[in-house]
């Protein structure tokens, strides 16, 4: 890691993900849970990956607004300062040679930051050209319009971009919106590669044996059963909902303790959604619970 570091020019601290990145089993599963992790956060940096060319492109209109509201201060005070009748010329020259005065006061009256101010030498050779008795009055309609801008509608948009505090809800949720033709997006799903699937055993339909400690699972009986329930919930890129599976488990008629019990132990993963493996733990921790009365 540290000669891959060598070739990277970004200041920031590099991401790396750890994992089986081919196609063929894993050849021992001491580490399948960490793959299977890893593989989910990628997933889900891949998923917010426009995020930040929209975020750049936001803190770059953040920037242009503060610039043009220092702007807009600048003119302000220098159409204020001009006298009304003679001597507009001679003010002019002055204020034009004490432009650093002039900031440091536009500065500290409107609380403004150092950063968005021009270049003095830029700025002082382009007032020269001007004539200051001309320049529009500071407007203070336009610069409280500004200021909600930059204080409520970017932060409002910013909430609105996919960010890596999301669950896969909401995540896909703001990523879908009201765009039907944007009905697959990539959201963090289980893996496949690491979880109990069907091709696993295409060579023998009916299963691994108890003897085959690494592949047998208990409950695979009840995933071919239940499979077909499963898909009729109309589960969202493999996932029933948080509400979907709550109303599932609802149906049942088991108190809320025993649900919340059940609900703990199915949700592998704690991400709050089913997927088929769940599903099937939790119903058959349901039908356990509801035989033995």
């Amino acid at each position: 890691l540290w000669s891959l570091g060598k070739t990277m020019s970004a200041p920031e601290v590099a991401r790396v993900y750890v994992g089986s990145f081919w196609q063929e089993p894993l050849s021992s599963m001491d580490n399948a849970e960490l793959f299977e992790m890893e593989e989910k956060d990628l997933m889900k940096d891949l998923a917010i990956l426009p995020r930040q060319s929209a975020v750049r492109k936001i803190n770059e209109l953040v920037k242009r607004l503060r610039k043009v509201k220092t702007l807009a201060y600048i003119i302000g005070y220098l159409k204020s300062q001009m006298p009304t009748m003679m001597g507009r010329e001679k003010k002019q020259k002055k204020l034009i040679a004490d432009l650093p005065n002039v900031f440091r006061t536009i500065m500290k009256k409107y609380d403004l930051s150092p950063g968005d101010f021009p270049d003095i030498t830029d700025f002082s050779n382009k007032l020269a050209e001007s004539k200051f008795a001309e320049f529009n009055t500071l407007n203070d309609k336009q610069i409280a319009e500004l200021d909600k801008v930059l204080n409520e509608d970017i932060p409002a948009l910013m909430e609105m971009l996919p960010s890596e505090r999301d669950t896969p809800a909401s995540l896909k949720a703001k990523m879908q919106g009201t765009d039907p033709s944007r009905n697959e997006v990539a959201i963090p799903t289980t893996t496949a590669k690491f979880g109990k699937k069907k091709e696993d055993y295409d060579a023998n339909p009916f299963g691994y044996g108890e003897d085959d400690e690494d592949n047998y699972w208990a409950l695979q009986e009840s995933a071919d059963k239940l499979e077909s329930a499963f898909h009729e919930l109309g589960p969202d890129a493999g996932y029933l909902s948080t509400k979907q599976a709550r109303d599932v488990l609802v149906k049942t008629g088991l108190d809320r303790e025993q649900l919340r019990q059940i609900w703990n132990l199915s949700d592998i993963d704690r991400d709050g959604l089913f997927d088929l493996d769940e599903y099937v733990v939790a119903m058959f921790l349901c039908d356990a619970v509801i035989e033995k009365g």
